[in-house]
């Protein structure tokens, strides 16, 4: 299995969180525009993240991947607690069309990411989707020591069955042994064996101010009154 360095997550990282000032129409109201000055209220916050991937899952359907990737970020990077939208993010990236090769290349490494970042948090849809992919001899992320790795972790997953997914084909861990040397299935083995779920750290956006409390200057004062001592408005 490919080796994320520290480099290369927090330039991943710093690209999920720069999407949130992409505009789009639901997202505007959570994540304030850079050229604008914004309130506490504006910035993203934790509990947005149900209404955001509600969001994303629908623009999903309407506008496809390419319109649902942008707001599927901000709920990402959010960290734990958003496995799903780690996995559905990283599927999308792995369908979607750049326009050019190497924006293509891009999308499908970030894809990877999501979801590797939502595997080792001990999502099992993106454990199954990651063997699936890394099995296949046609996909870009091709790599049976990572699909060996992750077929045993999913085989062990005690969530798997809650999302009515079929053990995956008998054959298909004795093929992928077959397919590597000794060592690679080795430590591909004892990686399972010994593996804990890893979530990436909880975002915790600004806390909010309740406005029920707050009061203006002037408020409760007849015809909004300066309080005594305050300087007169001309006429």
């Amino acid at each position: 299995m490919k080796k994320w360095s520290l480099a290369a997550l927090a330039a991943t990282l710093s690209f999920s969180l720069a999407a949130a000032e992409e505009p789009a129409p639901a997202v505007e109201d959570a994540v304030a525009p850079l050229d604008r000055k914004s309130s506490k209220d504006d910035s993203p916050h934790q509990d947005d993240a149900g209404r955001l991937m509600n969001f994303a899952r629908n623009l999903r359907e309407e506008k496809g991947c390419a319109g649902a990737a942008p707001a599927f970020r901000v709920v990402a990077a959010m960290g734990e607690g958003e496995e799903a939208a780690q996995h559905e993010l990283g599927e999308c990236l792995l369908e979607l069309k750049g326009a050019t090769d190497v924006e293509t290349a891009l999308f499908r490494q970030e894809g990877e990411f999501w979801l590797t970042r939502a595997a080792f948090a001990g999502n099992a849809r993106a454990q199954r989707k990651l063997v699936i992919e890394m099995a296949s001899p046609a996909s870009p992320l091709h790599n049976p020591k990572g699909a060996l790795m992750w077929a045993l972790i999913y085989g062990k997953n005690p969530t798997a069955d809650l999302y009515g997914y079929k053990a995956l084909p008998a054959t298909l861990v004795p093929g992928l042994r077959s397919s590597l040397n000794e060592a690679d299935a080795a430590e591909a083995e004892a990686f399972a064996k010994d593996f804990a779920p890893l979530p990436l750290s909880k975002f915790e956006g600004p806390k909010r101010e309740d406005k029920k409390g707050e009061r203006g200057p002037f408020e409760g004062r007849p015809d909004g009154a300066r309080p005594p001592g305050g300087r007169r408005r001309p006429g």
